[in-house]
C-alpha cells in the first residue's frame, strides 16, 4: 500500500464511500496522512449509467486519491463483520448515508462504539440527523437555499439560478466534517471517549456566512448584491477587458483605492477620489470604459506588484499555468489530469498524494492486509463475493 506522509500519519479512518462530500472530506484526510480505507459497494458507486466507462474515467476520478479501495457486499453478514473489525482498529469512520441506513445494516454508532468506544463517528448529510426534514433528499442548492446562504449571492433582488457545489458540498459539509472528525479523535486520546459528528450542510453553510450576518446586524450590509463585500461598489468587482477576458478589481481599502486610481490616471476626479455611494454607478460605468480598452494582460501588467487589487479572472487551465502557482506548486499533473496539491501546507511533514486518483478507482483487496487480514482470508471473502477482486 502507499507510502503515506503528513501531520496525520498514524491516523486510521475508515470511510463508507458516497458522492461529494465525504469523497472530498477523505481525500484531504488522506493527502495529509490519514491511512484511510474505502469501502465501496459491489459495481461502484454510484452508478455512472448508460453509455459511460468507468474505467475511462478513472483518471480524473481526483476526489479518489491517496487511499486504497475495497468493494464490499454491505448487504452480507460477513461484509458487515469485515467493516465491524475495520472500525475497531480505527480511530474514525465517516459516512454520508441517510439517517437511519447505517443502524438498519448493524452499523450505526452504538454498534460501532461497542466494538470501539474511541471511535470518531462522523456523519455527513444535507439536512442533518434530525428534524422534519432529516429523510428528505436534497442537493447542495437545496441546502444553501434553507441555510439562508444561497440568498447571499443574489444580484438585482433575485438569488442566483445555479452555482456549483463548492460552499455547500465541499465547504459546509466536507471541511466541516474534517474539523469534526479531528476535534472528535483529539477528545478520544484526551478522555477516552468517542464523539457522533453531526456534520451537515445546512449547519455547515449557514455557519459560513457568520461574517455577512454580523455585518448585517451592524447595519453594514443589506440587499445581496449591494453592499461593498458582494461587488455592489464600483472598487470590489470584475470588469471585462478589450479582448473579452475579465480582471477583478478589489481595492476596498482607501489606500489601496488610490493606488488604483493613481495607475489609471484617476486621481484628479474628484467623483472618484470621493468615494461616495451616490457616485457609484458613474465610477463603475469609468472603469468600465477604461477597462474594456485593453487587454486583460494589459491590466495585469500595469498592476503588478502593486497594492492596487487589480488581478486576473483565470480559468482552470490559466490558473495551473499561473507564474505564482507554478512558483508555489498549487497544481500538480497526476495521470494527465490536473489537480489541487495537498492542503492546509504543513512543514516540516507535509502532506502528499500517496495514490493516484486512478489507482484509488479500482478495487485493491489487498489493503485489508495493512488492518490485520491474512492472505487467505482476503481471499476467502472474495471466494464467497463479499469482496470484489483486483482487477
Amino acid at each position: 500500500m502507499p507510502h503515506r506522509q503528513g501531520p496525520l500519519t498514524g491516523v486510521k479512518i475508515v470511510e463508507l464511500t458516497g458522492i461529494g462530500p465525504v469523497p472530498y472530506a477523505a481525500m484531504v484526510l488522506s493527502d495529509l496522512g490519514a491511512q484511510v480505507i474505502r469501502i465501496d459497494r459491489p459495481g461502484g458507486y454510484p452508478s455512472l449509467g448508460e453509455g459511460l466507462d468507468f474505467a475511462s474515467m478513472r483518471a480524473a476520478s481526483i476526489l479518489y486519491r491517496s487511499r486504497p479501495m475495497v468493494e464490499v457486499d454491505l448487504k452480507s453478514r460477513p461484509g458487515r463483520e469485515l467493516v465491524r473489525h475495520l472500525v475497531g482498529q480505527a480511530d474514525a469512520l465517516i459516512e454520508g448515508y441517510r439517517p437511519g441506513t447505517m443502524e438498519r445494516l448493524g452499523l450505526g454508532p452504538a454498534d460501532c462504539h461497542a466494538d470501539n468506544p474511541t471511535l470518531a463517528f462522523v456523519r455527513v448529510t444535507g439536512w442533518g440527523q434530525d428534524g422534519p426534514m432529516a429523510a428528505m433528499a436534497g442537493h447542495d442548492l437545496n441546502y444553501l437555499g434553507l441555510s439562508g446562504t444561497l440568498s447571499l449571492f443574489g444580484r438585482d433582488g433575485a438569488p442566483p439560478v445555479g452555482m456549483p457545489p463548492l460552499v455547500g458540498d465541499m465547504a459546509g459539509g466536507a471541511l466541516f466534517a474534517v474539523v469534526g472528525l479531528l476535534g472528535a479523535v483529539l477528545q478520544a486520546r484526551a478522555t477516552g471517549r468517542g464523539q457522533v459528528v453531526d456534520a451537515n450542510i445546512v449547519d455547515g453553510s449557514a455557519s459560513l456566512a457568520t461574517l455577512l450576518h454580523a455585518l448585517a446586524a451592524m447595519g453594514l450590509h443589506g440587499q445581496a448584491g449591494t453592499n461593498p463585500l458582494d461587488g455592489g461598489r464600483h472598487f470590489y468587482r470584475t470588469y471585462i477587458c478589450g479582448d473579452g477576458k475579465w480582471i477583478v478589481v478589489g481595492a476596498i481599502e482607501p489606500a489601496f483605492r488610490r493606488v488604483l486610481l493613481d495607475r489609471l490616471g484617476l486621481l484628479d476626479d474628484p467623483r472618484m477620489t470621493a468615494g461616495r455611494v451616490s457616485d457609484d454607478a458613474y465610477c463603475a460605468q469609468r472603469l468600465a470604459t477604461i477597462f474594456a480598452a485593453r487587454p486583460r494582460d494589459h491590466w495585469v501588467a500595469l498592476f503588478d506588484g502593486s497594492d492596487g487589487c487589480v488581478t486576473p479572472v483565470l480559468d482552470a487551465a490559466e490558473a495551473a499555468d499561473h507564474p505564482a502557482n507554478r512558483a508555489r506548486g498549487v497544481f500538480a499533473t497526476i495521470d494527465g489530469v490536473s489537480q489541487a496539491r495537498s492542503v492546509p501546507r504543513f512543514a516540516p511533514d507535509d502532506g502528499a498524494v500517496s495514490l493516484t486518483p486512478g489507482d484509488g478507482s479500482v478495487p485493491r483487496p489487498d489493503a485489508l492486509a495493512d488492518w490485520g487480514l491474512s492472505r487467505s482470508e482476503i481471499a476467502e471473502l472474495i471466494a464467497a463475493k463479499v469482496l470484489s477482486p483486483a482487477p
